[in-house]
C-alpha cells in the first residue's frame, strides 16, 4: 500500500499561493493586523505539519512522515484531510494472513 497521497494541484495554488501573496501584502503593509494574522496562519500551519508528521509515524507509515509534514506545511487542511482518509482506509484493510 502507498502511504503518501498527494493532493491535487489546485490546492498548492490556492492555499500555498495565498499564504505567498497574503505574506507580500503583509510584509508591505503597516497594518500590525495583517502581519499577525499571517504570523498567525504560518504558525498554525507549523502546527499542522507537526501532527501530520507525528500522526504518521504512528500510523505506521515512517518512511513517509517527512513528505506528509511537508505537503501539510504547504497546504494545511487538504493535506490533513488526505492523511486521514488513508489511515481509517488501512485500519479497514485486512491484516495478511501469516503462515
Amino acid at each position: 500500500m502507498n502511504t503518501f497521497v498527494a493532493v491535487e494541484p489546485r490546492w498548492w495554488l490556492s492555499n500555498f499561493g495565498g499564504m505567498v501573496v497574503y505574506g507580500a501584502v503583509a510584509r508591505r503593509s503597516r497594518s500590525w493586523v495583517l502581519r499577525l494574522g499571517f504570523a498567525a496562519a504560518v504558525g498554525l500551519h507549523v502546527g499542522e505539519a507537526v501532527f501530520a508528521y507525528r500522526r504518521a509515524r504512528q500510523a505506521g507509515f515512517e518512511d513517509a512522515a517527512p513528505r506528509w509534514a511537508l505537503q501539510t506545511l504547504g497546504v494545511g487542511f487538504p493535506s490533513l484531510i488526505a492523511l486521514r482518509a488513508l489511515i481509517a482506509q488501512d485500519v479497514s484493510e485486512p491484516a495478511p494472513a501469516t503462515a
